[in-house]
């Protein structure tokens, strides 16, 4: 009889913890369907670059745009530096097919409209801004030709970002640091004049090294420092593309979709919000 009853017993309380566990896994499904998706999406950092190499292709000129807000104080004027992540040509070879912030689901979408309008709509202001693709000086930095990058200096930017880093291949930064930095240093300088504000942003895509290259470029042109690099490192695949498109090349799914252009774009807002009057 005691057999049966702690028989029975033990039934009850193995259908407790059952249902316990069903109940702490439907509580935590978010958390746990984040983390068993980081497992799939997640990707070394030679995978990563090595996806990267198919885009950035084509030279963009300079593309100038201005956002009018009625009734605006003053209008200020900003330059966006960046790679694909800032604009990228329609490039039907990888399925892309837009002109933008790569891969936006559109124009709007991406982190510069984003940023631009954020700033507009928190300090009254209508903005002049101008974005350009540098991704050739990722991949040739070491003999970057300075004199075929704009400066903007007729432009007379208010405000700079720089958005890169991405492209460049780790063996190189790792071989050639010291010229990474004194390189970057020389093109963050170039671009605006003295009087412009800069803001040196960390990769999406973390990689150790490139971090702490680019954040003493920052400590050297006496830059802000923007760090998007927690978006990339997978532990949210909400901010790649892929997680809200299947995408025909794996390296355009990998770049920041809507969600993940949303989180930079408050990321470098944050910055402007604590400068800006």
């Amino acid at each position: 009889m005691n057999k049966k009853r702690i028989f029975t017993a033990s039934i009850c309380l193995n259908v407790v913890l059952v249902l316990m566990c069903v109940a702490f896994c439907y509580h935590k499904r978010e958390s746990i369907k984040t983390k068993i998706d980081a497992l799939f999406y997640s990707k070394s950092e030679q995978e990563i670059a090595n996806l990267s190499k198919a885009m950035n292709q084509e030279i963009w000129k300079p593309r100038f745009e201005k956002l009018e807000k009625s009734n605006a104080d003053s209008t200020i004027r900003i330059v966006f530096v960046g790679n694909s992540l800032t604009f990228h040509g329609i490039s039907k070879d990888v399925g892309w097919e837009l002109e933008c912030g790569m891969a936006a689901s559109s124009l709007e979408n991406d982190y510069v409209h984003k940023t631009v309008r954020k700033i507009s709509e928190s300090r009254n202001v209508s903005i002049d801004y101008a974005v350009v693709n540098a991704a050739r000086f990722e991949r040739q930095f070491e003999s970057f030709d300075f004199a075929a990058m704009p400066t903007f200096e007729d432009f007379a930017p208010d405000y700079v970002v720089f958005q890169l880093g991405e492209n460049v291949a780790k063996e190189n930064l790792i071989a050639n640091t010291a010229l990474f930095i004194e390189k970057y240093s020389e093109l963050v300088n170039r671009i605006g004049s003295k009087n412009s504000v800069k803001m040196v942003c960390l990769p999406f895509w973390h990689v150790n090294e490139k971090n702490q290259a680019i954040t003493k470029v920052a400590l050297d042109t006496h830059s802000l420092l923007v760090d998007l690099s927690h978006l990339g490192n997978g532990l949210d695949v909400r901010n790649y593309a892929t997680h809200e498109k299947d995408w025909k090349h794996q390296g355009v799914g990998m770049h920041p979709g809507d969600f993940g252009m949303e989180n930079i774009a408050d990321n470098i807002f944050s910055t402007f919000n604590a400068i800006m009057k």
